[in-house]
């Protein structure tokens, strides 16, 4: 174990956890080739990241296989935020998803604005990555 990567195995199945603070560049330098972080093709990759860039991740992902095997699995979190996605795509929010534990109405009303501009965020991504030919979407919704 070192400050970056965590490995894991059980018999013939093995898990990398890979840390870093800029993922993105991270993810960009492994794809070209270059930096520090040299994985083999993983058969998974797990999406947990900066909402605004997720597209970029998944293109970085599919643009060539060092990172991701062809035919490999891409599961991206929170793709329906908080089932907020739904009203993000007709622009009409009918509910407030503020927290309810919020200390003040001030508080909860941004928290309620950032769930509805993450789940604006996650919209367009969902609308962008259906259409994109080199992938195949599945939705499983989980809670």
């Amino acid at each position: 174990i070192d400050d970056d990567v965590v490995t894991m195995a059980y018999g013939v199945a093995g898990c990398e956890v890979v840390r870093v603070t800029d993922a993105l560049a991270t993810l960009e330098a492994m794809v070209e080739g270059t930096g520090d972080l040299q994985p083999a093709p993983f058969d998974m990759v797990f999406v947990d990241a900066d909402k605004t860039r997720l597209y970029e991740y998944c293109e970085a992902l599919v643009s060539n296989d060092r990172i991701l095997k062809k035919g490999g699995l891409i599961v991206v979190d929170n793709v329906l935020w908080k089932g907020l996605v739904l009203e993000a795509s007709t622009g009409e929010f009918t509910r407030d998803d503020s927290d309810s534990d919020a200390d003040d109405g001030d508080g909860a009303a941004r928290k309620g604005r950032r769930a509805r501009k993450l789940a604006t965020k996650m919209h367009k991504f969902n609308s962008e990555i259906v259409n994109d030919p080199r992938v195949e979407v599945v939705v499983l919704p989980m809670r």
